[in-house]
């Protein structure tokens, strides 16, 4: 199954509303059919927001509401005792709400199988996933049972106020209860298994429960159940269900707000610890250094500490996550190239047409470059060469890496080219177990160093494999 622009975009942990207009007029048309912000940020937030900050508030809310729903049935005129029944469905919603999160923050296991499965329902198939619970099953008949009550079994007798007044206490309360499954962590998460209407629907969700209302309150006053003067107040109300879709958005551009935030504010953290790290390199980045000109020590040793003392210096790449991410989590080559000059006294000109190599490519180009390149800038400053003009270039072709490295000094002596136990035999040994090999010859100016290998890894031996 293909994944829809949004599905791709919730894999990203901090999502900045890509598509939102920046004209001030503008927005405020896409925010109101804007989906919500699904990522990884959004989701923790919301989480956060939920267990941590919300807890039991918005259940007391609603308990609060029904206990004055109750007060205005009791003074209102001609209260069926249907209405009484519609509301302890509200009532009974909101004590098992407060019950469960007790026991799902208190710590110890309910003694209750009832319980216990409710709680497993929510924390291990509900959250993230879909909408459906116990208490939102409830919810979702104490909403409209308490709107149906307060329009069709309530008189419209004297005191007139109290009816208007329950109609206010009653949308309040599905206010509270429909703004909560809108900002839902369900409906930021990728993990979400909603119909795609669902998902579509939430951003006009507002306007289906005003229209609903609105038929709602048309009966009622047809079948004569307000009087004259407290009509206009039962139209008045149709408008409070906006109030919802107005949280909802308030929601989704402070997540949307706060993601960016962060990421800038994890890019300042990391730029400063990079910096940090920056300010005590010199001793590394000179050990390094000093390991690469010791012939005392391994072939490999050098090479790996040439490679890496312009890559240390260049730590601070890291500071930029999302550029860090998208080059695999390695310093870009050119910068290496550029930081090695700058060490060397170089005037370094590169021209690299390589594409998108496996990363043991990748390395072994960047270990070469940096292994021949330090030669030759040890070499030109043991002769006194000022002017230091190194070349680089590389491509790919038939299947094969082809690397050119040239610099203005004369062609190494045989006796001298790829000794036992030097870097370069070092490093042609590598490239001749690619199927490649690395030469040098003769060009106008000075010399150029060859490094040819196949891009392909090489094959599997039958008892490599055992």
């Amino acid at each position: 199954m293909s994944l829809s622009r949004q599905d791709r975009l919730s894999l990203v942990d901090f999502l900045p509303a890509q598509d939102r207009p920046t004209g001030p007029w503008a927005q405020i048309l896409w925010d109101l059919r804007a989906p919500a912000p699904m990522s990884v940020w959004s989701t923790r937030v919301t989480a956060a927001r939920i267990h941590r900050y919300d807890r039991v508030r918005p259940f007391v809310t609603r308990g609060f509401l029904l206990v004055v729903l109750a007060v205005l049935f009791a003074y209102a005129d001609d209260a069926r005792p249907l209405a009484w029944a519609l509301l302890s469905v509200g009532v009974l919603q909101t004590t098992l709400e407060i019950y469960l999160d007790g026991q799902a923050h208190g710590g110890a296991r309910s003694r209750f199988t009832v319980v216990r499965m409710l709680l497993s329902w929510q924390d291990d198939w509900q959250w993230e996933r879909t909408l459906l619970n116990a208490t939102g099953l409830l919810g979702g008949l104490a909403v409209p049972a308490n709107v149906l009550a307060v329009l069709f079994l309530t008189g419209p007798g004297d005191p007139g106020w109290v009816k208007p007044a329950a109609l206010a206490v009653a949308l309040a309360y599905a206010n509270s209860g429909i703004f909560h499954v809108l900002t839902d962590g369900t409906y930021y998460s990728a993990n979400q298994s909603l119909p795609r209407f669902l998902v579509t629907l939430r951003a006009y969700g507002w306007l289906l429960v005003t229209g609903v209302l609105v038929a709602f309150v048309a009966l009622s006053v047809h079948l004569g159940k307000w009087s004259p003067e407290m009509v206009p107040l039962a139209w008045a109300a149709c408008v409070l269900p906006y109030f919802v879709g107005l949280k909802a958005r308030d929601c989704d551009r402070s997540l949307r707000a706060g993601g960016e935030e962060v990421a800038l504010a994890m890019n300042e953290a990391r730029d400063r610890l990079a910096q940090d790290f920056h300010d005590m390199h010199t001793g590394a980045r000179s050990l390094f250094r000093a390991l690469a000109d010791d012939e005392a020590v391994s072939a490999q040793v050098r090479i790996d500490a040439a490679d890496f003392a312009p890559m240390i210096t260049l730590v601070k790449e890291m500071a930029d996550e999302r550029a860090w991410d998208a080059g695999d989590k390695e310093i870009a080559l050119d910068a290496v190239l550029a930081q090695l000059a700058r060490d060397h006294s170089l005037r370094l000109t590169t021209r690299l047409r390589l594409g998108e190599l496996r990363p043991a490519n990748r390395e072994l180009v960047r270990q070469l470059i940096t292994t021949v390149v330090s030669n030759a800038a040890q070499a030109m400053a043991r002769r006194a060469i000022h002017d230091r003009p190194v070349s680089v270039s590389g491509e790919v072709s038939e299947g094969m890496i082809h690397l050119r490295i040239s610099d203005p000094l004369p062609l190494i002596p045989d006796g001298a080219w790829c000794v036992d136990g030097s870097t370069l035999a070092f490093m042609r040994d590598r490239l001749r177990r690619l199927g490649g090999d690395m030469t040098q010859s003769e060009v106008a100016g000075g010399k150029e160093i060859r490094g040819v290998w196949s891009v392909r890894p090489p094959r599997l031996k039958r008892e490599s494999t055992r």
